[in-house]
C-alpha cells in the first residue's frame, strides 16, 4: 500500500509540474489497448481491493472502449473517459445516463449507485494520476472497486494521460448542426434489381425518419418519452449513393475520391457482388463504419475492433459448414472431390471447404477450372464414376449447372454439395437427384416465424416499398435500425467508434426481422451471425427446402 501511495505523490508532484507535455501519446494509445507500459511489459493493477492482475487482462479498452464513452456490463456502469469530459466539470447530467437509466434492464444495486450525486471538479493531470493510480476522483470520493488501481510509473502516467487528452474535441465527419450524412454503396457487378430494392429501401427509411424528426423539432414541448430533453441531437440524416465501376483494384480510389468530396458519418447496407476488402480497407483507413452490407466476399482477416461489420463470414461460412456436414457423415477413407470455378467466389468457397475438411481429418481431391464447361464435364464424369461426396463450387454464375443437376447425372454418388445461391436454379429436381443434393444454407430456415418480420412487412406495404429481393432487404432494413437506435442511445456524442459499440450493444436485442436465426455481436466482434445449416431439396417444405443439419457453428 505504501509502494502505491508513493508511486500516486510522485506522479502527481511531476505532472502537475508541467511534465505531462513530455507523455507520449502513441505509447499511451499502446497502454490503452494493450496493457503494455513502455518498457514493453504489461503493467500491473489490483482490483477489488487485492487481485492483483495485469494490463493484459484488464487493458483499459476492454471496459471504456475504444470510443473513450464506456457504457454499462453486468450491471456495472463505465464513465466516459475521454479528455474533452474529464478536464470539464461534471454536474451530473441525466441525459448521458439516459440509456443506461430508462434503456437497458438493470439491477436494484446498479439504479442505487446511479442515482448517487456524480457531480465533481473537473480533472487536471495530477487528479487523472491519482485516480488511474489510487481510484480517487478530484472530490476526493473512492471510484468503483472493479476499477484496476494501475501500478505505473511517472513515463506511463505521464503517456496514458497525453493519449486520453488526445481524445475529444475532434471535428466529426459528416456531422453537421442540422445534418449527418451517410453513404451506401453499390458494386458495378451487382445487379440493377437488388440495386434498386437496397436503394429504395434505404430512402423510404430515411424519408420517415426526417418526416419524425421534424415533427417534433416543429412541436417541443410536446415531449412523449422525455424526447425533448434531446432535441439538440436531432440532425435530419441525407443519403448519397455511391455507385463504383471498373475492377475491384480501382474502388479505394473511388471512395477516397466520393468521401473528399462529401465525406458521411457511416456506410449504411449496400450490395457488392465481388470482394467487399477495397471497400473495408476504404472504411478502415477513414475510420468510417460500415453497417451490414450485403457481400458474400467481406473481409475476413484482421477485423477484430474494425470498422466494418458483417451478418456473416459469406462464402468462407459456407464452405466450412459443408465441410463439417460432409466430413461427418463420410467416416474414415472418404472418396471426397471437389470442382470449383477459379473466380473469387468459386476459390474462396473452395479453399474455405479444403482447409476445414483437411483439419478435420479428411481427404479431398479438388480441381480448379477457368472454363465452365470442362468443370460441367469434369463434374459430370465424376458423379457418374460414383464417389462418397462431391462439392461443386460454380463461382459467380450457376445456372449452367443445370445440365448435370436435371438430368440426374449423379450415379451412386452420395452426396452432392453445392452453394446457397444454387437452391433458386434447382427446386424442380424431383427423385434421385433431389435426394442427393446438399446446400450451404447461412440464413434462416423458410418458414421460420420471426414477430417483426410482420412489422416490417407493413411498414414497406404503407410506405409503397416494393419487396423484390425479401432477405437483400431486410437485412438493408436491419441495418437502418441497428443505426437508428444507436444513434438514439448515443444523444449528442456523435463519434464513429461510439457508433460500432452501441451497435455491437444492440445488435442481440429484439430486432432481428428473421434473415438468420440469431444477430449478435460481442466486443470486438465483426460478424453477428455465425453458423450455418445445410438444406435438403423438400417439395412438400416451404421454399421447398428443409434442414438437414443442426445449426453448425464452424
Amino acid at each position: 500500500m505504501r509502494a502505491i501511495f508513493l508511486l500516486i505523490a510522485s506522479a502527481g508532484v511531476a505532472l502537475s509540474g508541467g511534465a505531462a507535455s513530455a507523455g507520449d501519446a502513441e505509447a499511451g494509445r499502446r497502454l490503452y489497448w494493450e496493457g503494455v507500459g513502455a518498457d514493453g511489459l504489461p503493467v500491473k493493477a489490483t482490483t477489488r481491493g487485492d487481485i492483483e492482475i495485469s494490463g493484459a487482462q484488464f487493458s483499459c479498452v476492454g471496459c471504456h472502449r475504444p470510443s473513450g464513452y464506456g457504457g454499462s456490463e453486468g450491471g456495472i456502469y463505465v464513465p466516459p473517459i475521454r479528455g474533452d469530459l474529464l478536464y470539464e466539470e461534471s454536474k451530473g447530467d441525466r441525459n448521458r445516463i439516459f440509456k443506461e437509466l430508462f434503456l437497458e434492464a438493470q439491477g436494484g444495486d446498479f439504479w442505487s449507485k446511479m442515482r448517487d450525486p456524480r457531480s465533481r471538479p473537473a480533472y487536471d493531470d495530477a487528479s487523472l494520476a491519482r485516480a488511474i493510480l489510487g481510484g480517487v476522483d478530484p472530490a476526493g470520493r473512492k471510484l468503483d472497486e472493479t476499477m484496476p488501481r494501475y501500478k505505473l510509473g511517472k513515463e506511463d502516467a505521464q503517456n496514458i494521460i497525453a493519449y486520453l487528452k488526445s481524445r475529444g474535441g475532434e471535428p466529426v465527419p459528416g456531422v453537421g448542426g442540422d445534418e449527418i450524412r451517410f453513404a451506401t454503396i453499390v458494386g458495378p457487378n451487382a445487379s440493377e434489381a437488388d440495386a434498386e430494392a437496397v436503394v429504395s429501401t434505404i430512402e423510404a427509411f430515411f424519408r420517415w425518419k426526417n418526416l419524425h424528426t421534424k415533427g417534433d423539432l416543429s412541436s417541443p414541448g410536446f415531449s412523449p418519452l422525455y424526447r425533448s430533453d434531446f432535441l439538440d441531437s436531432y440532425r435530419n440524416w441525407s443519403i448519397d449513393v455511391w455507385r463504383l465501376s471498373g475492377e475491384p483494384e480501382t474502388w479505394g480510389d473511388q471512395l477516397e475520391a466520393l468521401y473528399a468530396k462529401k465525406p458521411v458519418f457511416a456506410v449504411v447496407g449496400g450490395v457488392v457482388a465481388g470482394p467487399h476488402a477495397p471497400i473495408a480497407d476504404f472504411c478502415d483507413r477513414t475510420g468510417t463504419p460500415c453497417v451490414f452490407p450485403s457481400t458474400d466476399l467481406p473481409q475476413t482477416r484482421d477485423v477484430a475492433y474494425r470498422y466494418n461489420l458483417y451478418f456473416t463470414r459469406g462464402r468462407e461460412l459456407e464452405g466450412e459448414a459443408l465441410a463439417n456436414y460432409v466430413v461427418s457423415r463420410n467416416k474414415g477413407s472418404a472418396d471426397i472431390r471437389q470442382f470449383y470455378l477459379e473466380d473469387r467466389l468459386g476459390s474462396t468457397s473452395a479453399v474455405s471447404f479444403m482447409s476445414y475438411a483437411q483439419m478435420r481429418g479428411a481427404r479431398v481431391i479438388s480441381e480448379g477450372f477457368s472454363d465452365k464447361q470442362k468443370l460441367l464435364e469434369a463434374a459430370s464424369a465424376c458423379c457418374e464414376s460414383g464417389v462418397d461426396a462431391i462439392v461443386i463450387w460454380p463461382g459467380a454464375s450457376v445456372a449452367y449447372l443445370a445440365p448435370l443437376v436435371v438430368p440426374n447425372k449423379f450415379g451412386k454418388t452420395k452426396i452432392v454439395g453445392l452453394p446457397s445461391d444454387a437452391v433458386a436454379y434447382v427446386r424442380g429436381v424431383e427423385g434421385a437427384a433431389a435426394k442427393r443434393l446438399r446446400f450451404a444454407w447461412p440464413y434462416e430456415r423458410p418458414g421460420a416465424v420471426h414477430p417483426r418480420e410482420f412489422d416490417v412487412r407493413a411498414w414497406m406495404s404503407a410506405r409503397k416499398v416494393k419487396v423484390v429481393n425479401q432477405r437483400l432487404q431486410f437485412e438493408t432494413y436491419f441495418a437502418l435500425t441497428m443505426i437508428e437506435h444507436s444513434l438514439q442511445h448515443m444523444l449528442g456524442d456523435f463519434n464513429q467508434e461510439y457508433l460500432i459499440e452501441l451497435i455491437e450493444h444492440e445488435a442481440e436485442k429484439n430486432l432481428n426481422i428473421g434473415t438468420h436465426p440469431s444477430l449478435a455481436l460481442g466486443p470486438g466482434q465483426r460478424f453477428a451471425s455465425k453458423g450455418a445449416y445445410v438444406m435438403r431439396l423438400d417439395a412438400e417444405s416451404e421454399g421447398a427446402i428443409a434442414p438437414d443439419s443442426d445449426w453448425i457453428v464452424p
